[in-house]
């Protein structure tokens, strides 16, 4: 495999890749927003709304650092190859 193909790879890959985490970091926010005491039913009841509200919230989290580390590869294609 040349250096080009593997830079586009990369750089591919590393752009698809943050696309999809940007994208679920956006329902992670979206779940906290949902779960607010102002929104949750009352059915359900706060401590599980809260606990709901913790797992978006590290939902989103996390899905902002896999859009980073995405970012990084999409940037290691280019290092490898400024033309890809």
């Amino acid at each position: 495999m040349s250096r080009l193909t593997i830079a586009r790879t990369l750089t591919g890959a590393g752009l698809g890749a943050s696309g999809v985490a940007a994208f679920v970091s956006l329902f992670g926010i979206l779940g906290v927003i949902a779960t607010t005491g102002a929104l949750c039913p009352e059915s359900i009841g706060p401590a599980r709304c809260s606990a709901a509200a913790s797992k978006a919230a590290n939902l989103a989290a996390l899905s902002f650092v896999a859009c980073g580390v995405a970012s990084g590869v999409a940037v290691a294609g280019r290092v490898l190859d400024p033309d890809a």
